[in-house]
């Protein structure tokens, strides 16, 4: 799923890093895009529990 970019200071690009380690994604990219900027990315191994075939 593509979410529009936000931008986010480093104390709520480390919430988002925590919650989606509680939501149990296993790889997180941290990439900075600027200064001040941040791009997160997952990769997900399996399908996305919230599809439904």
């Amino acid at each position: 799923m593509k979410y529009k970019p936000k931008t986010l200071s480093p104390v709520q690009v480390a919430q988002v890093v925590k919650a989606l380690l509680l939501l149990g994604e296993e790889h997180i990219t941290i990439e900075t895009v600027e200064k001040d900027r941040y791009a997160i990315t997952t990769k997900r191994n399996g399908p996305n529990p919230k599809e439904k075939n």
